[in-house]
């Protein structure tokens, strides 16, 4: 049996808490409709067909990446907890990086054979996305919803210096507090692109959010964990806010401030609701399972997806085309998390962890 089966997975599941896994197959799901309902008409050469008025609602979906944010915020500071540096960096490329390479791989082979312009891949592109770095090497993502992966790893770079110094976990309130003194300093007087880019200000306010929910349940409420949550909370406001300006900008959407404060006011509410509540519902196999998909549906869906609809549509119709569309990638996404995953992360891990107990012992100070 494949070791990390739903029932293993239960079994070591201890106190995870299940209902963030349906928060993140949601966040995949809203993201999904966003590229096929909306994204791929609004972008000219994306997709042959438009879903109308269905595409105004799924636009919101891009909020999406906010609530995976969230969760990251959470989820990550509590995973690294009680970790050194080495350990946490090789968990992290360990859950990334097999679902990203195979994920990746079947979008290139996909476009390579059937897509056309502006839906394309060369060797080159593929070369550079193993990197999952591609725009440092001069070549786009392999599908569009790969940036936000960047964003992640250099949260995660944050977390390990965090871990270096000290900061984390003992004093991640503070650390928290310097973020968002960054994130507040730089948005609404600087506006550094070195600065967004480096302490990606665009969504820190949801990672920071994340974090200290995590704060919150893990050891409970103070005055100053209640202002920064508080500050997080409001900052999440000035990320929906330059969100519905790109909107406007790269697809001549004309979104009201009260629909977006709205929408982003109904994603916090439902992650700090979730957060604050879950421990109730108790993991099953089939909310694992959802959770463990979510990843790598988020992965495959986009490109490929573009490629069957525009393929299917004359045939079946854009709705059929679309919802055989999700229904593929849900397939190959269960697929890549079920089989390919397990395998590949312990090669990745097999293969990290002896330089990090190198790395280990050189920092162990020297017998005299």
């Amino acid at each position: 049996m494949v070791e990390t089966s739903v029932e293993s997975a239960i079994a070591r599941a201890g106190d995870r808490m299940a209902a963030l896994d349906l928060l993140r197959f949601a966040a995949a799901l809203g993201v999904v409709g966003f590229h096929y309902l909306f994204r791929g008409a609004a972008e000219a050469g994306l997709l042959d067909r438009s879903y109308g008025q269905a595409g105004e609602f799924a636009r919101f979906g891009y909020l999406g990446v906010n609530l995976f944010f969230m969760i990251s915020g959470f989820v990550i500071i509590w995973s690294a907890s009680g970790r050194d540096w080495y350990s946490f960096a090789i968990g992290r490329v360990t859950r990334l990086y097999p679902a990203h390479l195979v994920a990746m791989t079947l979008t290139a082979v996909l476009l390579a054979l059937w897509a056309t312009p502006p839906l394309s891949a060369s060797g080159d592109q593929w070369l550079a996305n193993l990197t999952m770095l591609a725009p440092v090497f001069g070549q786009p993502f392999m599908g569009g919803a790969y940036w936000s992966i960047v964003v992640e790893i250099i949260f995660y770079g944050w977390v390990a210096v965090g871990l270096v110094t000290g900061l984390l976990p003992r004093r991640t309130d503070v650390f928290v507090a310097g973020w968002i003194t960054v994130l507040l300093v730089n948005t609404l007087l600087i506006d550094s692109h070195a600065l967004a880019v480096l302490f990606i200000t665009p969504y820190a306010a949801c990672f920071c959010l994340g974090i200290m929910a995590w704060r919150v349940t893990a050891d409970g409420v103070s005055p100053f964990r209640t202002l920064l949550i508080l500050a997080a909370l409001g900052s999440t406001f000035l990320t929906a806010e330059r969100q519905r300006l790109d909107m406007i900008h790269d697809y001549g959407e004309t979104i009201p401030i009260l629909a977006a404060v709205l929408a982003n006011a109904v994603v916090t509410a439902v992650f700090l609701a979730t957060v604050f509540s879950a421990r109730r519902l108790r993991p099953a196999g089939w909310m694992l399972s959802l959770g463990g998909i979510s990843y790598p549906l988020y992965l495959i869906h986009q490109n490929a997806g573009y490629v069957i609809i525009n393929a299917a549509a004359p045939v079946i119709g854009r709705w059929p085309a679309a919802l055989l569309a999700g229904l593929v990638a849900l397939g190959v996404a269960w697929f890549i998390w079920r089989w390919c995953e397990p395998p590949g992360q312990r090669l990745v891990r097999a293969l990290l962890t002896p330089l990090g107990r190198f790395c280990r012992e050189q920092g162990r100070p020297r017998a005299r």
